[in-house]
């Protein structure tokens, strides 16, 4: 597809613009779930990844592995500022879809408890796989190029990638006494394939074959003390074939005891086989330390040398840094052609991981560069001067909505009043550079509402993300300034502010933020209110283990509004998964939170997802005062600034209101879901949730809080039930809370009528036993109708209305809404 191309004025041009618009008068809720979208391609498949500002956990998704279409339910663990319905609400963001992946849209939608999810629109259909993430801030989606389907069969069969274990490579040919005695290697087919590269033939042993992913990665954790350097890689159906053929003679008869582990070799100039000695590998970390200071005073012929003499030696903890700073310091030299053969050795090695994803970006920025026409860089006069070229991808929409509400009581006249009818112009823009080592990016999303009623009245502008983004691949350094979102670091969630990430070693780095808290996407620059922390990161401490630690302190008009310290917790191999969260205000000595997240997949992929969280509610700041405040400041107004209440109140009064009117809220959650067969199935989750009471002191009156509240919800979801491409999911909930019992039943199809025209007819029912001894059914039925003309322009129309009868001792009351939401989106 045809790019927007620009120069980089044009993008100091979009950014100045940007900035101005911070400092209007600008509304969504207090963070941004979604960030951003990254793509990185590899040979027959590209890995896509949707960065968040919250952690969430993967439930279930739907369909199983093709369609144009994916929804991924997902539970968001509650953020530290988060206000009740936060997270509730609709929120988009696009990408620069491509031919090699040509995903439009990632949107992220919640109606309720246990609604969220994550659905991404293809403008065609792909196949695909959902891999797990060690970061629950991120989703990792694997999709398949569809040239690949026809030449190199990336995924096993129709619905699945086939996988196998590389162990060792070598231009010696192997035999199975070289094998160490291991079970395992019984278990799988042990074979060879062969591959020529720099005029030699190179033989790979490998060990297969694994359903998913998973499953090959959980016995490559239990090789990898044999075979340091083995990896996962998908492979085709023709290799499955041609595997009977290449199996190793003599296997198990011939398997030798106490033999060397196989060693692979870094590149056709590395030695062949032999181990690394304690003291190589001390020499070899005082070689990698020395080449590290070379690289930083630019002396790149004794980097050069340097990483050189470290690939000498057998596989080992040093080599995949190593070759990747070779092709570094090569191509910082001016040394492309050999750069170029450094990064491919590379990905031919170690195809997967974040150093994988650095060296493609890298090596499609050299081969952008390599590309410049000479003429250019003559016209430089003795300094290089290479045209930029930077992508401009976003999407504009506009939505009518209208609501109406008819309510009766008894036989008496019908009362119907318009509740909303306004016009929503929505965008979201962004633009990015990609050059060398640097990836910079700036993006804008907000809008204007304009309120029919009241005229005009109502109407407001938005602006929930406007910021800057400066990231160096190399060493890591990375920055942000402007309006953003964040949820780690004790950070509580939009700020007008200013992150640092600067990276110390290879698993160190240290965070510095500074900003201003945003209540609402609506509220224009304020610094009545201000924060400053540092975080500090540690990364893969333990195999499969990370960690941060944080400090943050915030006042408001002067005065402290909180002081607190905690971290995270996280680990992840391919089946489990752990994330906890504390944050503890030293200054009021109190919890603030403390979060558990945990998931467990199963061999038969039934998968265990539970969530505890503790927590303030809202979290404890100074602030929190406001809340019910009626007193009236010197001017006669109800107070509404913390300085307003220093007028009336000592700071130690304050203080005790902000304690006495914070909530403790507790809640659990523990889910499971199942495939049931290749097109259905089924999940479901049980929560438990307690809201505490809050004291009456000053002017504010005390407010009751909640009974222990039970929510149990089950889902039975299909695809491909009728035709390619249709999702049902059919939902039955029963909540038992303080106010009510109510339970539900709902209906939620997606079924595309042809490839442009698609419909979402929903329907929900229900029943409710209210605290007051009245009962209730509520009927909800809504259709959403989308239509695409061309590859970029959708229209979309969604009706739907809600019918109540709610018998009391005086009779009925009896009500019915509708709503109409039509309007547009265009994708560039």
């Amino acid at each position: 597809m045809k790019r927007t191309r620009r120069s980089t004025s044009g993008l100091a041009s979009l950014l100045a613009v940007l900035v101005f618009l911070l400092f209007s008068p600008v509304t969504q809720a207090e963070i941004n779930v979604l960030d951003h979208v990254d793509v990185a391609d590899a040979e027959g498949y590209s890995t896509v990844r949707i960065y968040l500002n919250i952690p969430v956990q993967i439930k279930r998704f739907v369909p199983e592995s093709n369609g144009d279409f994916i929804r991924i339910f997902v539970e968001p663990l509650p953020v530290l500022g988060a206000q009740g319905d936060v997270l509730f609400g609709n929120e988009k963001i696009q990408w620069s879809a491509s031919d090699m992946v040509p995903l439009s849209e990632v949107g992220y939608e919640s109606s309720g408890f246990a609604t969220a999810q994550i659905n991404m629109q293809f403008e065609e259909e792909i196949e695909f796989e959902i891999s797990p993430s060690p970061d629950p801030r991120q989703l990792v989606i694997i999709v398949q190029h569809q040239g690949a389907a026809r030449h190199a069969e990336v995924f096993a069969g129709a619905k699945r990638y086939a996988y196998a274990i590389n162990l060792a490579s070598s231009v010696q040919p192997f035999t199975a006494a070289e094998l160490p005695e291991l079970d395992i290697l019984l278990t799988y087919r042990i074979y060879t394939t062969q591959f020529d590269k720099d005029g030699r033939t190179w033989n790979r042993l490998r060990l297969g074959f694994f359903s998913s992913s998973q499953d090959a990665e959980a016995v490559l954790r239990k090789l990898l003390p044999y075979f340091p350097g083995a990896w996962v890689t998908p492979v085709s159906g023709e290799e499955r074939t041609r595997s009977a053929d290449a199996e190793l003679d003599g296997r198990p008869g011939a398997v030798a005891r106490n033999k060397q582990p196989l060693v692979p070799e870094p590149d056709p100039a590395a030695r062949v086989g032999g181990r690394v000695t304690a003291s190589e590998l001390e020499k070899m970390g005082e070689l990698m330390s020395e080449a590290q200071q070379m690289m930083t005073d630019k002396d790149y012929d004794s980097a050069i040398r340097l990483y050189t003499k470290v690939l000498e030696y057998p596989e080992n903890a040093s080599s995949r840094d190593a070759l990747e700073f070779l092709g570094l310091a090569r191509e910082r030299k001016g040394q492309l052609a050999q750069a170029k053969a450094a990064y491919d050795s590379y990905l031919e090695r170690y195809p997967e991981g974040e150093g994988a994803t650095r060296v493609r970006q890298r090596l499609a920025g050299l081969l952008t560069a390599t590309s410049i026409p000479k003429e250019k860089l003559q016209a430089a006069r003795g300094r290089e001067k290479i045209a930029r070229e930077w992508d401009v991808f976003g999407g504009f929409s506009q939505f009518y909505r209208r609501d109406e509400n008819t309510s009766q009581i008894n036989d008496d006249d019908e009362l119907t009043t318009v509740t909303q009818s306004s016009l929503s112009s929505d965008l979201d823009v962004t633009g990015r550079l990609r050059n060398g080592d640097y990836d910079l990016r700036t993006r804008f999303t907000g809008g204007y509402l304009h309120d029919f009623l009241n005229d005009g009245d109502g109407s407001e502008t938005a602006v929930s993300a406007l910021y800057f983004d400066a990231t160096n691949r190399s060493n890591r350094f990375a920055l942000r300034v402007g309006r953003q979102s964040r949820s780690t670091g004790g950070v509580l969630g939009r700020f007008d502010g200013l992150l640092l990430d600067i990276p110390v070693t290879r698993k160190l780095g240290v965070s510095v933020t500074t900003g201003f808290p945003v209540d609402s996407s609506r509220d224009k620059f304020d610094e009545s209110q201000y924060f400053y922390g540092a975080n500090l990161e540690l990364e893969d401490f333990l195999t499969g283990w990370d960690a941060n630690t944080f400090y943050i302190e915030q006042k408001v008009d002067s005065v402290l509004d909180r002081r607190a310290v905690g971290g995270e917790l996280r680990y992840f191999d391919i089946n489990r998964s752990f994330f906890t969260l504390v944050d503890y205000d030293v200054f009021y000595n109190e919890l603030n939170t403390a979060q558990l997240l945990g998931s467990w997949t199963t061999r038969n992929k039934t998968t265990f997802n539970t969530v505890l969280d503790y927590r303030n509610s809202p979290i404890l700041t100074t602030s929190n005062a406001l809340q019910g405040e009626t007193a009236l400041n010197p001017q006669g107004a109800i107070v509404s600034t913390i300085e307003d209440m220093l007028s009336i109140y000592t700071e130690e009064q304050i203080f005790q209101f902000a304690r006495d009117r914070t909530a403790t809220s507790r809640l659990g959650t523990l889910g499971v879901s199942r495939p049931v067969t290749e097109k259905l199935q089924v999940g479901g989750d049980i929560t438990l949730s307690k809201l505490s009471d809050t004291v009456a002191s000053g002017t504010a009156v005390a407010v009751p809080g909640t009974d222990n509240e039970f929510f149990y919800n089950l889902q039975l979801i299909g695809s491909n039930l009728i035709k390619e491409g249709d999702i049902t999911i059919v939902g039955l909930r029963f909540i038992d809370a303080t106010a009510s019992e109510t339970t539900s039943f709902s209906l939620n199809t997606r079924y595309p009528v042809t490839p442009d025209f698609r419909v979402n007819p929903r329907f929900r029912v229900d029943y409710r036993k209210n605290s007051d001894d009245t009962e209730q059914f509520i009927y909800r039925p809504s259709a959403r109708l989308t239509y695409s003309i061309k590859r970029r322009f959708r229209l979309e129309a969604e009706l739907g209305g809600e019918w109540s009868d709610r018998e009391i001792v005086a009779g009925s009351t009896k009500s019915n809404s509708w709503f109409l939401n039509l309007g547009y989106r265009a994708d560039f």
